[in-house]
């Protein structure tokens, strides 16, 4: 395993663990905390684009893979076979668009690229809506537990979905910063651990990306690094290209890189989605 990816993941591991062991006890608990207050910074204080006069985006995408194909095949680099649209809050649908004609003997390699980019979308959606879209505060699900004591907050609920049962546990500094996420399905014996990151942007924190890794009865399977590069477009914040490395124990040594892009953004469209044909997330 690549000594920086197993680095990261054993201070996270220590970090979970050492404010976990402290935290249950009511007698470590800090006595000025106010819950109102928390909740109103951590709504506050991060930049979200539901909390915008953005209505609706739509905005065209493709991924550096797709270019190197789009360019042999068609002698152009700028082809976008997927559209991303969103409506405020939190519906998002990724639609396919028409493409030139293909190769026959090309055309399994193109399915095959726009299935991998269509994964990645759908793979870093629940990050982008809970950390972007919609906000942290609304990802909170009303039946939280809320424990704290002098370092840090911790939230946790469960969710359930076709008899599936999910448990999250988020990790919070007193300014409302997100430390690390944990969802943990018992049944596989799974858990995800998502080391979000922000920058200031006036006085809203902006996501700039997020760390995740994947371990499985107690060892780390699979982890990457997820990089958003922003752009100032019409007065509001927005994804212009995201990056993804990725690693997986079992292919010690092999780091694998693409790019996702997003061009065109068009805000506040009157358009009206036809459920049958686009897939949401």
């Amino acid at each position: 395993m690549h000594k920086r990816f197993k680095s990261n993941m054993v201070m996270g591991l220590i970090l979970m663990v050492l404010f976990f062991a402290n935290v249950s006890p009511l007698r470590a608990q800090s006595a000025n905390f106010n819950e109102k207050d928390f909740f109103n910074n951590l709504k506050t204080s991060y930049y979200h684009l539901s909390d915008t006069k953005i209505n609706n985006f739509v905005a065209l995408v493709t991924s550096m893979k797709m270019e190197m194909f789009a360019s042999k095949q068609w002698k152009n680099a700028e082809i976008f076979p997927l559209q991303l649209i969103w409506f405020n809050p939190d519906k998002v649908y990724l639609t396919q668009r028409g493409v030139p004609k293909i190769k026959d003997d090309k055309y399994k390699e193109y399915q095959e690229l726009l299935n991998g980019l269509k994964m990645q979308i759908k793979g870093i959606l629940t990050d982008l809506t809970r950390f972007y879209l919609v906000g942290l505060y609304q990802s909170i699900h009303p039946d939280y537990v809320l424990q704290h004591n002098e370092e840090a907050v911790q939230i946790t609920f469960s969710t359930e979905e076709a008899g599936t049962i999910t448990k999250v546990k988020y990790l919070i500094g007193y300014n409302g910063q997100m430390i690390l996420i944990q969802v943990s399905y018992p049944i596989q014996k799974k858990q995800i651990i998502i080391y979000p990151k922000f920058k200031t942007v006036k006085d809203k924190w902006l996501c700039t990306g997020w760390k995740v890794q994947t371990v499985e009865k107690d060892q780390v399977v699979s982890g990457y690094d997820l990089q958003i590069k922003n752009s100032f477009f019409e007065g509001v914040w927005v994804p212009a290209d995201i990056i993804l490395t990725v690693q997986k124990a079992d292919l010690k040594g092999q780091t694998f890189y693409d790019e996702i892009k997003f061009k065109n953004y068009l805000f506040n469209q009157p358009i009206q989605l036809n459920t049958s044909n686009a897939g949401q997330k």
